[in-house]
């Protein structure tokens, strides 16, 4: 039989991470209503929970009531200005008629 002391590892380093969510306010189009081929510009401000401007990394989709109409879009300068989180992005009208939402999505992202 044998007595074991009380004591501590020496440990190993574990970091935990930060998680941010993804605000988008502002929304807008600069038409209301438009014919199939036209293009509309949407255009919304978009920031982290800490109101923060998104890395040129991340990466969004724009829809309409669910189908893609620009797919993937990276937030670089072209279409995302760091300074102000504006973003502005030109998409085609679809072969749809009606009353859609225009949303933009994206996935879980680790920049």
């Amino acid at each position: 039989m044998a007595k074991f002391l009380s004591g501590l590892s020496t440990g190993q380093p574990f970091e935990t991470l930060e998680t941010r969510s993804v605000v988008v306010t502002a929304e807008a189009l600069d038409l209301s209503q438009a014919y199939e081929g036209d293009t509309v510009v949407y255009t919304a401000t978009v920031k982290d929970d800490l109101v923060a401007s998104l890395p040129a990394s991340f990466v969004a989709t724009l829809k309409l009531n669910g189908v893609e109409l620009i797919t993937d879009q990276v937030f670089d300068a072209g279409v995302y200005d760091q300074g102000t989180s504006l973003l502005t992005l030109s998409f085609t009208v679809p072969a749809a008629q009606g009353v859609f939402d225009v949303k933009l999505s994206w996935d879980e992202q680790i920049i």
